[in-house]
């Protein structure tokens, strides 16, 4: 009987679609590119990105990624990186559900790859909505590798088979399947498929 529910923030409780994001910055294909490659795709900033460990600040970023691609569009790097925040936006409907699987007396926690520039801005509605926040930026560890699992289980005592975790990426689902934690991946902003997975598990919505 699952008590306990995990999710995944970005693109479970928000939208992240970085090619709609982009269109608010530049319309020019190279510039979108470059952008997706070098900067969303970079060691700082990928879902893995050191940003999202705690040690680099969004100030560190954009000069390391300036630094590597030779200021070839410095200006663009950092109108991006600072503003880029204002288009991620709530998946109102799943929060929705969240407040109902709250007033139905479950668990609920974020277990999140995520920067403290990011997290700030989301602070306020999540903090009283679950139960416990566990954010790779404060505690130096990241998916899908064990530690963080093991970390949000021992810090609020979970049994992991009463708990289901909501993630929208298969290797992170895996690491926390093998710790005994119950779910699958979901598809990425999906109402519908998160859901259906409640369902599997007879989950209360």
């Amino acid at each position: 009987m699952i008590k306990n529910i995990i999710f995944d923030f970005g693109n479970v409780l928000i939208k992240t679609d970085y090619e709609e994001i982009i269109k608010h910055f530049t319309k020019n294909q190279e510039e979108k590119e470059f952008i997706i490659n070098e900067v969303v795709g970079s060691p700082e900033m990928s879902k893995y990105g050191l940003i999202n460990t705690g040690f680099l600040t969004i100030e560190e970023v954009i000069q390391l990624i300036n630094d590597r691609t030779n200021n070839i569009h410095k200006e663009l790097v950092e109108n991006f990186l600072l503003n880029y925040i204002k288009y991620k936006k709530w998946n109102d409907n799943i929060l929705e559900i969240v407040q109902n699987l709250k007033n139905n007396g479950y668990k609920l926690y974020v277990l999140s790859n995520i920067s403290e520039y990011v997290f700030k801005n989301f602070r306020s509605t999540l903090e009283p909505l679950f139960d416990g926040l566990v954010l790779s930026y404060e505690i130096h560890k990241i998916k899908p590798y064990n530690a963080i699992y093991k970390y949000i289980i021992d810090k609020y005592n979970l049994n992991p088979d009463e708990t289901l975790f909501i993630d929208d990426t298969k290797v992170n689902m895996e690491s926390a399947n093998k710790l005994g934690i119950k779910g699958r991946k979901v598809e990425a902003s999906n109402i519908e498929d998160i859901k259906l997975i409640l369902k599997e598990y007879g989950v209360d919505y």
